[in-house]
């Protein structure tokens, strides 16, 4: 097995873990979480990597919403569920993958 792959189910481990501590126990993890998944994403954009994407929009909509003070009841998370899965569908629909991935742009070239 590539170390690539080790790599990449490695992150993805972690970032589960971190998702599920971030929505349940601390929202300030979702930071992390959805940063862990952006890396995730790009490693994975070779072949589902606009599909990962999902998860960094969902939990960075999520954190953004718990430092606003957004959410107060549990329907207030499935609005912000909502916003986020609409920002990504609006991103991979619009912009090119270099674009989304602009950040790595930068450090790989």
């Amino acid at each position: 097995m590539p170390m690539i792959t080790i790599v990449f189910y490695g992150l993805l481990t972690i970032a589960v873990f971190l998702s599920v501590i971030g929505v349940i126990l601390n929202p300030k993890i979702s930071w992390l979480a959805g940063l862990v998944w952006y890396v995730v994403s790009f490693w994975g954009s070779w072949s589902i990597g606009l599909y990962l994407l999902v998860f960094p929009f969902t939990l960075w909509t999520f954190a953004l919403a718990h430092i606003l003070r957004f959410i107060k009841k549990p329907t207030h998370t499935v609005v912000c569920l909502a916003v986020g899965i609409l920002l990504w569908i609006v991103s991979i629909n619009v912009f090119d993958d270099y674009w989304l991935f602009y950040p790595f742009s930068h450090l790989l070239g």
